[in-house]
């Protein structure tokens, strides 16, 4: 029987790595008089559900518990040593992402597609960086092109981006984005004892500590927020550790696999894309709505069937256990079927088939609202 042989001192980064990050994000919290003026997230929006204005750098905090894991992390050992230079790796490639997301963050004018071109150059710059690179997702033909380093690199740029950018639009509801991460970290770090690559399982459990000190105070009230920056910064840590994961360990873990464990942001932003450009809707792509199925279970399920009376606070936070439950199912698939092919496109199928049922339950509920912003399938 295996045994997680983490070396104890790790453990020493991932208590700095929650300890760094739930301080950064009280002191953001205690200060928000000084720097509010630019980092407050309004509550007026279509998509907002908070109904007081919080700072939305949580970014900031996520990076600070990250360099503290890192400078933590044990040098002596040659595990050790791989672990800090690939950690350092990942820091480093995502600092365009992070960047653009602060600006947006702050400024409220940074454009979809610049903040796209940046979570691309973060994956870019991580493939370049580290190496690793999808070279191969064994489809014939497919993996002739992915071979070529260009294409795969451009390819692998483009998957980290498009997970990135979906983690952004699952950050609707106080601990939604950031829990579903968790379990995202916790799937790979499972996948990663499997086939005893402790240098990825270690970085994972630090990303998941240090999503957990930011968690203390963004969950269940909502305190303070990820922002751009925040949730680009997660989404680009999951699929960087997924591609390193996929690359470190040929055979053992399908690059199909990865999909399931981002199985929900997936197909929450193809769902939406293909909503948003129906004949009923045709609208663009990348407009912000209040037609999400986390939108749907919080005014459909949340506020009216279980707690329409509570504070608004807790309705909100209530929301979120409901997409980690759902969340939980493609990954469930990843953790079993790490290299079947079948497997993983039939359990991608069925998350799939899962999401549709009921998204249409929660439109049978209740009629849309026409105003300000109508909302259909």
């Amino acid at each position: 029987m295996q045994t997680i042989e983490v070396n104890p001192i790790y453990w020493l980064a991932i208590l700095y790595g929650i300890v760094a990050a739930f301080s950064a994000a009280t002191f953001l919290v205690c200060t928000k008089q000084w720097h509010g003026a630019f980092s407050m997230d309004q509550a007026k929006g279509i998509q907002k559900f908070h109904t007081m204005p919080t700072p939305r750098i949580g970014g900031v905090a996520l990076l600070a518990g990250a360099v503290a894991s890192w400078f933590a992390l044990p040098g002596h050992t040659l595990q050790g040593q791989e672990t800090r230079e690939l950690l350092g790796l990942v820091l480093l490639g995502g600092m365009p992402a992070f960047v653009a997301g602060l600006l947006e963050d702050i400024t409220k004018k940074v454009s979809v597609k610049a903040r796209l071109l940046a979570t691309a150059l973060s994956g870019l710059a991580f493939a370049l960086l580290s190496g690793y690179w999808i070279s191969g997702v064994n489809l014939p033909g497919v993996d002739y092109l992915l071979a070529w380093a260009p294409i795969g690199l451009l390819f692998t740029a483009f998957a980290i981006s498009g997970i990135a950018n979906s983690v952004n639009i699952i950050d609707g509801f106080n601990g939604l984005a950031s829990g579903v991460v968790v379990l995202m970290l916790l799937t790979l770090a499972a996948i990663a004892w499997r086939v005893d690559d402790f240098v990825v399982l270690n970085i994972a459990l630090c990303g998941v500590a240090v999503v957990l000190g930011f968690m203390l105070l963004n969950f269940p009230k909502g305190l303070i927020f990820l922002g751009d920056a925040g949730a680009y910064c997660l989404g680009y840590l999951v699929a960087a550790l997924a591609v390193a994961l996929t690359i470190r360990n040929p055979g053992a873990v399908s690059p199909w696999a990865m999909l399931l464990v981002c199985g929900y942001p997936i197909i929450e932003t193809l769902f939406s894309v293909y909503r948003r450009l129906s004949r009923k809707c045709r609208r663009n792509p990348g407009t912000p709505d209040a037609s999400h199925l986390h939108s749907l279970v919080y005014r459909r399920v949340v506020s009216r069937k279980l707690i329409p009376y509570a504070p608004a606070w807790q309705r909100n936070a209530l929301t979120s256990p409901f997409m980690w439950l759902y969340a939980a199912v493609p990954m469930l698939g990843a953790i079993f079927w790490p290299q079947s092919l079948v497997m993983v496109v039939a359990w991608l199928a069925l998350s799939f088939f899962v999401y549709q049922r009921a998204y249409r339950r929660m439109v049978r509920m209740g009629v849309f609202f026409r105003k300000p912003a109508r909302m259909a399938l």
